[in-house]
């Protein structure tokens, strides 16, 4: 299951996130609408549903958070956008690394 946040996370919403990996939440983050879709087993899954509500590709970059140790994780394929000079899958840029700790942490730690 897909959640797209704007928010804390409820407790319930938690656990769905959780369904595929027990241990690790996919992540990916709208830059430009401040909003975090979690969930699912590829990130390109969380892609999907933020493209299908409007949001646009080279706005969108993925990354992780590690339940047990409340880790933030900037890995990605799909941050690889060589046409916007992002030449690797870890987030690189430090304002875009930035706004995914912030959101996450702000989103995702109950």
């Amino acid at each position: 299951m897909i959640i797209v946040l704007n928010r804390k996370i409820t407790p319930e919403e938690f656990e769905q996130a959780r369904e595929v990996y027990s241990d690790y939440i996919k992540t990916v983050i709208d830059i430009e609408k401040d909003i975090l879709a979690i969930g699912g087993e590829y990130h390109i899954d969380c892609e999907e549903v933020l493209i299908k509500s409007g949001s646009k590709q080279e706005n969108l970059y993925g990354g992780g958070y590690r339940v047990s140790t409340k880790e933030v994780e900037y890995m990605a394929m799909s941050n690889f956008k060589p046409a916007l000079g992002k030449n690797t899958y870890e987030i690189m840029d430090l304002a875009v690394r930035d706004k995914l700790h912030e959101l996450t942490k702000d989103f995702l730690e109950i």
